[in-house]
């Protein structure tokens, strides 16, 4: 390591603890609801270019996330006839409600960057929601975090 690198190093995790979730969020929030069917879903994905979306329930709070991590699951399950829904046995197109996550962990707009690269990275989450009071304000996905993180790289690194 070059005696440089140091001060450069120390500047990069400074930065990354100046950047928070509210200055990276995409605002404009693509959301789901948990009745909708996983085709829809699929295709809105596909449209919209995003890995992931939050659920909205019927009280307007966000109840799960569907990715795309969870669609390639239930291709699986869908093609060998495991998915029963309501009791019922359907291996064509359940809801959003059977294949979303509800284990939740959503970030504060005042959350660094730093955090929300630990979260992705050693929980494994690529889509996470932001929320104050309880209301969804925004989302961060991997793109935010590569965009940013890299950005920074750049510019203290060239």
């Amino acid at each position: 390591m070059a005696a440089n690198s140091k001060p450069l190093l120390s500047e990069l995790i400074k930065k990354l603890k100046s950047i928070k979730a509210k200055d990276i969020m995409t605002h404009y929030v693509i959301t789901a609801s948990e009745d909708m069917h996983l085709a829809d879903i699929a295709e809105l994905m596909v449209k919209a270019r995003i890995s992931g979306l939050p659920v909205i329930g019927k009280k307007g709070k966000i109840v799960g996330m569907i990715t795309a991590t969870d669609l390639f699951i239930m291709m699986d399950m869908i093609k060998s006839g495991d998915v029963t829904e309501n009791g019922l046995i359907t291996a064509s197109n359940p809801t959003v409600k059977y294949a979303m996550s509800t284990e939740l962990h959503k970030l504060k707009k005042t959350t660094t960057l730093d955090e929300i690269i630990a979260i992705m990275k050693y929980k494994n989450i690529h889509t996470l929601p932001v929320c104050e009071s309880g209301k969804l304000i925004g989302v961060i996905g991997r793109r935010d975090v590569f965009k940013n993180f890299y950005a920074i790289v750049k510019e203290l690194y060239g």
